[in-house]
């Protein structure tokens, strides 16, 4: 139960967290009494975000106050799956004649036929053609995206992410070490579907999309060395409701300096700032792009992705950012980073 409660005075961090935490992607809002006091999931975060909230501002302006419960009284009377449906909602409260909750129905939240067959026509793009640099000397003798992990291949590990949401098309970019990474899916036979964007030469991050710029689709691009446990269909729909040309995936970062920080001018100390936090917006290495975004690119062009944003910032395409907590995203790209989560 405890899972889903949260009170007004949390930040907007940590209800990321335990949204992420969650399944239900909505919590219950509740007062020191667990008195219900109303509901928040992904998309009131998110807008709050996007509305210019920071980190380290309370929920308590953000939550939905009017949101749908029953008395446990009532709850022999109610068809709760049928108010699930009518409502769009995925978690009403259950409450007792004091509306302090205590107990709650949820649906089941597994992506419907529906949705699966809308995700199945949208592309996912794994850049894997790096050389691999920062993880060496393990990519000496195998690619990034065959090194071993949790079981199996890092590749594969991201590949089983976007499959659970009806996402089974993929694009792999190639170039260092290409053939073993074709004959690795060869003896592999997955049970999705697997072409290659071959690079004669090093393309950068985004060169070789230059490829697909005429094909009027939206593609999923993700680094090979990133895995995510996020709602693909709340990306999804966050994309072409916001009608972004991209949409950037950011995971909130809290940095915190462990001692005090001298401010300082003309040798003369103005204060002392004691275990100051930053906190900021990191790139994954995931987007959703509309493809005429490509156009900006020139053939045979090394041009990293980040190059490719600033570019299209120029051009005043729709840029949105999807934020995620950092407990969302695994990044193997370090080798410390790749050794410790083994």
């Amino acid at each position: 139960m405890k899972e889903v409660l949260i009170k007004t005075n949390s930040t907007i961090q940590e209800t990321l967290i335990k949204l992420q935490n969650s399944s239900l992607k909505c919590l219950i809002v509740v007062n020191k009494n667990n008195i219900l006091l109303g509901t928040i999931n992904d998309g009131d975060v998110r807008r709050a975000i996007i509305s210019n909230a920071k980190l380290n501002y309370k929920i308590a302006k953000y939550y939905r106050k009017n949101c749908y419960f029953i008395k446990d009284s009532q709850l022999p009377n109610i068809d709760t799956n049928e108010k699930l449906k009518k409502l769009k909602i995925n978690l009403i409260p259950i409450v007792d004649k004091k509306k302090k909750v205590i107990d709650y129905i949820a649906d089941n939240i597994t992506p419907n036929n529906l949705t699966l067959e809308k995700n199945k026509k949208i592309q996912t793009i794994i850049m894997a053609g790096g050389l691999g640099t920062r993880l060496k000397p393990f990519t000496n003798i195998l690619p990034k995206p065959l090194l071993p992990f949790r079981n199996k291949t890092i590749i594969e590990n991201v590949i089983s992410k976007f499959t659970n949401y009806g996402l089974n098309k993929f694009i792999v970019s190639l170039n260092y070490k290409n053939t073993l990474i074709k004959a690795f899916f060869k003896d592999l036979s997955p049970n999705f579907k697997i072409s290659f964007l071959e690079e004669k030469k090093p393309l950068g991050t985004a060169g070789v999309l230059y490829k697909l710029k005429n094909k009027n689709k939206k593609y999923i691009i993700s680094n090979c060395d990133v895995i995510f446990d996020i709602d693909y269909n709340y990306l999804i729909n966050f994309h072409e409701k916001k009608n972004f040309d991209i949409t950037l995936v950011g995971a909130l970062q809290k940095n915190k300096i462990p001692y005090g920080v001298c401010k300082v001018k003309d040798n003369k100390l103005q204060s002392i700032i004691e275990k100051p936090e930053n906190n900021y917006m990191a790139n994954t290495g995931l987007y959703l792009v509309n493809s005429k975004v490509f156009k900006l690119i020139d053939k045979n062009e090394n041009l990293s992705f980040v190059d490719l944003i600033n570019r299209a910032v120029k051009k005043k395409l729709k840029i949105g950012v999807f934020p995620i907590p950092s407990n969302a995203w695994i990044d193997l790209g370090q080798s410390i980073d790749f050794i410790r989560k083994k």
